[in-house]
């Protein structure tokens, strides 16, 4: 009977020990899933800030003067100052340049959209954060 039983523990200690690694490798993968995801929070939050400071700048000035200072098809003083602050490496946003420039377009009743486009290095598609808001006296 003693015979027959050696060796089933060390079979238990393998198959606890089989158990334990897949659980440490599920443990590792959701880590790196949520340090992605932390990170592109990171990147939407600072696109929102951005794009509500400009919005608050505009709110302070003359609002006949917005599409003369802000507007990105103009190349509006105002806007490009704004732009190259979201392009400056240590604080902005990675991959907004060529295709994911920033824009700002201004209508005639002063309804202003803020497009924000940004990829980081190890992303394939660009993400995007879009704001519409209307500036009024």
């Amino acid at each position: 009977m003693r015979r027959i039983q050696a060796g089933a523990t060390l079979l238990e200690v393998l198959v606890a020990l089989l158990i334990f690694a897949f659980g440490v490798l599920g443990l590792l993968g959701m880590q790196a899933t949520a340090s992605q995801l932390t990170g592109e929070a990171k990147y939407r939050a600072e696109a929102a800030m951005y794009a509500d400071q400009l919005i608050s700048q505009m709110w302070a000035d003359d609002p006949s003067t917005l599409a003369a200072q802000y507007d990105s098809s103009m190349g509006g003083p105002k806007f490009v100052a704004w732009r190259n602050q979201i392009w400056a490496a240590t604080t902005g946003l990675p991959g907004t340049t060529g295709s994911n420039e920033p824009t700002v377009s201004i209508s005639a009743d002063n309804i202003v959209t803020i497009t924000i486009s940004w990829q980081a290095p190890t992303e394939a598609t660009p993400h995007r954060h879009v704001v519409v808001a209307q500036i009024r006296r």
